[in-house]
């Protein structure tokens, strides 16, 4: 192995201030998904400082106004490794926040109200921009190429398969990325061959039945009362359906209906989400639910409209760099363990899913107890995780290119 990134302390002094310098502007600067406009800026700046061109334009423009194959945010560049010829192997960092308001009280917490890096994209996107500058100080030390992704709108709009349609990772052998996990010491690195995280699915029912004044019931078709039968049965969709061993999830999460106090409403719509770690556990939920919604709209004398979309699909790791980067991750890392699967779940999977071998990993981020999880108002990694993820990228490189 080569000995260009040894360990998180042997990171330059620089790289590593300039990475904290820009993991805190980004933070105190959370735009969320298609919007990151200052972000993607703020991101070019950076890698022109190091002297790295960007890649590929984004387009100019509202998002109303763009096909899926123009991207406004986001930037992709290359590093030309000094080698010689070699695979091309991408490095990927998603960079949206959350439409959350933000309760911190460090001193770099969100400036933009409602907003909010409650994911640690902060995070992911500062350690990139320090592993490119690390990289593009030793090109000697790579052949083939090194392409910088920074993906836009992973947390919703299907970035990911924006992305693709873009042509951004066109004539990419490999691609590697990481989540950064609250739940995990800094130091601690998971790299799994296995499935870790699982497929997204989301739900939509809008149930239409016939209003009435409440005190006469009887003149209506009750879509309050056609919804709490459906909720009662799809919380059987798991637990009468799924072996106990498989983690599933079904949960809705959101319902809208009525406007007064004293009058049934005429409609309802409900929301939700399901989780799964492979295909046929996704499509018997798909199967029961579908059932349900009709089985129960006939019931009561309702009509109802089901829509079931893909949001994410499982994250499976290629073995084999599994294995490589696994015993790359033991030369910089304070424990590497084979991490817990999670429900939650990350569009990394479309890019393994369209073809390009990959992986994707846990690198611990607080492992305080009390520390809040993803997708919180007080969601908080950690500055010192920074020269682990930096490393994570680095000795990707180091092990796949060198």
């Amino acid at each position: 192995m080569s000995t260009a990134f040894v360990a998180p302390e042997d990171i330059e002094t620089e790289t590593l201030e300039a990475a904290v310098k820009a993991r805190h502007w980004l933070h105190r600067h959370p735009e969320i998904a298609l919007r990151e406009y200052d972000t993607t800026h703020f991101i070019t700046d950076q890698l022109a400082s190091y002297g790295i061109e960007t890649r590929q334009e984004t387009a100019s423009g509202s998002a109303d106004d763009r096909s899926d194959h123009q991207l406004g945010t986001g930037v992709v560049a290359d590093i030309h490794g000094l080698q010689g010829d070699g695979p091309t192997l991408a490095l990927r960092a998603d960079i949206d926040g959350l439409p959350l308001a933000e309760n911190a009280d460090h001193p770099f917490a969100s400036l933009n109200p409602g907003m909010m890096h409650a994911c640690g994209h902060d995070l992911h996107t500062a350690s990139l921009l320090g592993a490119a500058k690390e990289l593009q100080g030793h090109r000697d030390r790579f052949r083939g190429t090194v392409r910088l992704l920074f993906q836009p709108a992973e947390e919703s709009e299907l970035g990911a398969q924006k992305v693709l349609a873009a042509g951004w990772l066109d004539g990419v052998d490999l691609i590697v990325g990481y989540h950064n996990h609250p739940g995990l010491p800094v130091g601690t690195v998971g790299i799994s061959s296995k499935a870790i995280m699982s497929g997204n699915y989301r739900f939509d029912v809008t149930i239409h039945g016939k209003g009435a004044h409440g005190s006469r019931p009887e003149d209506s078709a009750d879509p309050i009362a056609a919804f709490t039968a459906m909720s009662a049965q799809i919380q059987t969709i798991v637990s009468r359906n799924v072996s106990p061993l498989e983690p599933v999830v079904v949960s809705i999460t959101q319902v809208r209906s009525g406007s007064a106090w004293n009058v049934i409403p005429s409609d309802l719509e409900f929301h939700g989400t399901a989780r799964a770690f492979n295909r046929h556990s996704a499509e018997l939920i798909q199967e029961r639910l579908t059932r349900i919604v009709q089985g129960v709209s006939d019931a009561y004398a309702v009509r109802s409209d089901l829509d079931w979309s893909v949001r994410a699909v499982p994250i499976e790791n290629d073995p084999d760099l599994a294995s490589a980067l696994a015993r790359s991750a033991e030369s910089y890392a304070l424990h590497v363990i084979e991490p817990q699967p999670s429900l939650g779940s990350d569009d990394f999977a479309d890019f393994q899913h369209s073809g390009i071998p990959g992986l994707f990993s846990f690198i611990g981020s607080n492992g305080d107890p009390g520390a809040s999880g993803w997708h919180t108002p007080n969601f908080e990694a950690k500055d010192s995780a920074l020269p682990y993820a930096i490393d994570y990228y680095t000795h990707a490189v180091d092990t796949l290119l060198a």
